[in-house]
């Protein structure tokens, strides 16, 4: 009994396939997991966390819980900074100083300067 399926259709399928398996082994080498936000004290700005990719994993394996945050302002939606990879391992606080300094602090490794204030004019208390 003859096949139905011809040799160029096996290798058709073989390649598509290989292709499929290499593209999803891509997308999870190389993208970051989602862990949570954090946002300014009047919501004008959102700090996100992020697990490092596994590929990042790797290139830092010294650190525990290596991961990475975006700083964003909320309306409208700008990135405002993206982070190195870094420990947040016991580490992961958002401290956030619009009045003074117009800092935000992550932890102790991560520092996102000269952030525009939360209010035009001085804020009310």
């Amino acid at each position: 009994m003859k096949s139905v399926i011809s040799i160029h259709q096996k290798r058709i399928f073989f390649w598509t396939l290989l292709f499929a398996c290499l593209a999803g082994a891509g997308w999870l080498l190389f993208k970051p997991a989602f862990k949570g936000s954090d946002f300014s004290p009047r919501h004008v700005y959102r700090v996100d966390y992020y697990d490092a990719s596994l590929f990042q994993r790797m290139l830092h394996h010294d650190l525990k819980i290596p991961s990475f945050v975006r700083l964003y302002r909320v309306e409208p939606e700008i990135l405002l900074g993206e982070s190195a990879v870094v420990d947040l391992w016991l580490n992961g606080d958002a401290r956030w100083y619009m009045d003074s300094s117009s800092t935000v602090a992550v932890g102790m490794d991560i520092i996102f300067e000269n952030i525009p204030p939360e209010c035009g004019a001085p804020c009310p208390r």
